[in-house]
């Protein structure tokens, strides 16, 4: 059985480097969005099995990712949703909670996989 695919969209080049270092490393596929347009656009060819969205991305932030992916029917409106961001906001960690979960940056490596190991299992166990 092949790795779940993870859609890893953050504007900052650094984040995507080192975050999908890790992921790939864990043994994840990893497809890469630098804005939350080519986010959306990655996740309607490449159906991943998650998506490590951060908030603050130029054209489409995070939020709007999420709201686009939930709209799109299935499977895009059950991917679990992992905010990794910079942003502080009670508003934001219900957010999070409701559509998979939400870390704040920096994280490290082995929490977030952790939290997206976590969220496969609970997305596979409802399917």
């Amino acid at each position: 059985m092949s790795q779940p695919s993870i859609l890893l969209a953050d504007d900052s080049s650094t984040v995507r480097t080192v975050v999908g270092r890790a992921l790939t490393q864990a043994g994840y596929n990893v497809i890469y969005a630098n804005d939350g347009v080519s986010a959306v656009e990655m996740a309607r060819e490449n159906c991943p099995s998650l998506a490590v969205l951060d908030i603050v991305m130029p054209g489409l932030d995070g939020y709007g990712v999420c709201e686009r992916l939930k709209t799109m029917g299935p499977p895009w409106e059950d991917l679990p949703i992992v905010f990794l961001t910079c942003v502080n906001s009670k508003a934001l960690e219900l957010l999070g909670d409701a559509y998979g979960a939400y870390l704040r940056k920096p994280v490290q490596p082995d929490q977030l996989l952790a939290v997206i190991e976590k969220q496969i299992a609970l997305a596979l166990k409802a399917n």
